[in-house]
């Protein structure tokens, strides 16, 4: 758990760990992926813009922000909602898997009760563990599957 973080379960962190999870089997295959990295990231981007473009119809939606002079790949595209664990079932009854990333914040954590922080300590924190929801997007989702995506998130806050 260490090397993960010092996570034995995915988000729960019971000791302060790193992030050293790379094999030289992992190195030698991303070695190779390497020389396609820009063009992928260049994909997350546009598929972000076509999320961005129809998410923003939907005034319950929060979508990232990219601020000037910055720029942004979009591992993760995560969008903020309040009622983020209904859509998120309503998204898997509909053949849609999103993930739901750090939904402990750190000074929540088992590793972190030494420092003695409680819940209420770091509100932008919290709201964010509880309202961020990420979208799938890798290189390849097409444009049909965003829209997919995107009606049928409109469509849970149209009901």
């Amino acid at each position: 758990s260490y090397r993960n973080y010092g996570s034995s379960r995915k988000y729960i962190n019971d000791i302060i760990g790193t992030n050293s999870r790379l094999d030289e089997i992992q190195a030698s295959i991303l070695n190779v992926k390497l020389k396609y990295l820009e063009q992928w990231n260049l994909n997350r981007k546009t598929i972000a813009s076509k999320y961005n473009y129809l998410l923003s119809k939907c005034s319950f939606v929060k979508i990232p922000k990219r601020l000037d002079k910055c720029d942004h790949v979009y591992h993760l595209y995560v969008i903020k909602i309040q009622k983020r664990n209904e859509l998120q079932e309503y998204l898997n009854n509909n053949g849609i898997e999103t993930s739901v990333h750090y939904p402990i914040p750190p000074h929540l954590q088992n590793a972190y009760l030494h420092l003695g922080f409680k819940s209420g300590d770091f509100p932008i924190a919290e709201k964010l563990a509880n309202e961020s929801l990420s979208l799938p997007i890798y290189p390849g989702l097409k444009e049909k599957e965003i829209k997919y995506i995107c009606d049928i998130i409109i469509k849970f806050f149209g009901k």
